[in-house]
Formats: C-alpha cells, structure tokens, sequence
C-alpha cells in the first residue's frame, strides 16, 4: 500500500519522541520505500523541525515537509493515507471518524499510560494499530495497513466509546 500523504499528529501535548522518532533516518526510509510524498507535522508544543532539516528530508528521501503548531486539522486528516498520532482519545476518534488507517503511538512517560488501554481495545477491533516510540521504524516498514477496517460511524459505536473512554479515565 502506497502511503503518499503521512500526516503526523501530537494533539495539545509535548510528544518530542514522537516528532524524533518519525523523521529519524529509518523511519523516513520506510516511508520512502512506502512512496510518501509528503509528511504533514502537527508538532503542537513539541520542538518543530529545522528549515535545515524539513530541506535534508527533501533531498535525502523525496518526502516534502509541511510541520505546523495547531490549526484546523480536518483537511489533514482528509488528505491523509495514514495518520500517525499520538494515543489520545481525540486523535483516536479524529482517524475512527474519517475512516483512515493510523498508526498509534503510545507516550509511556505519561503517569497512568491510559492511552495503552485505548490503543489496545481499538486495535483488538482492528481499526487502528498501536506500537511504542522505540518501535515505529519497524512497524512502518511491516505492518500491512490494508488489513484495517473502516470504524462505522453509528450511534451505538460512539456510545460504546465513549463509555469506552470513560471507564479508562475512572481508574
């Protein structure tokens, strides 16, 4: 599956792992093998790239770079093949809605690592798939994004995430 259009997203939060880990040399090479264009970076209140390093990226792997702090996101998330975000319950929901493939990525720094439970119920129902910082280079280059189905935007589903979502943040 071609992966033209990647669009990466930290919410509100800091997730400068994220943001490393997506433009590290290895995962910019999966992406390249997977015929990305171009990579959208919501970098919220991470560290944003370089000119000199959204330029390398350019010339090294082909895959243009367009990064910004917060804006209306709903035509990223529209444009994108695969969305790559962090575990929130609004980025979770963002890809579930608009029926796109993401990647989620677990920020285990955080104190009660909630998002591990979200990400692992969600990809239990094959919607989305989850990995760790460490291990996104390896799950670009493997996992078959095809394989995902589209969440079906019913009433009865966004009841049962939001109870969901509900019953994690009550522990």
């Amino acid at each position: 599956m071609e992966l033209n259009n990647v669009y990466i997203t930290v919410g509100t939060t800091k997730f400068d792992a994220l943001i490393s880990a997506v433009t590290s040399e290895l995962a910019l090479k999966a992406l390249q093998i997977r015929k990305c264009a171009k990579l959208v970076i919501q970098h919220g209140n991470s560290q944003p790239l370089t000119e000199v390093e959204t330029l390398l990226i350019r010339k090294t792997f082909g895959i243009q770079v367009e990064q910004y702090k917060f804006r209306p996101n709903l035509e990223d998330i529209r444009a994108a093949d695969l969305i790559i975000g962090h575990a929130g319950a609004g980025t979770c929901m963002d890809i579930l809605n608009n029926r796109k493939r993401g990647l989620i990525v677990i920020n285990d720094t955080l104190m009660d690592n909630h998002q591990l439970e979200l990400a692992k119920q969600l990809a239990s129902e094959n919607y989305l798939y989850y990995c760790k910082v460490q291990d996104l280079d390896a799950e670009l280059i493997s996992l078959d994004f095809e394989a995902l189905k589209p969440y079906e935007t019913q009433p009865e589903n966004l009841t049962k995430f939001v109870s969901a979502v509900n019953e994690l943040m009550s522990f």
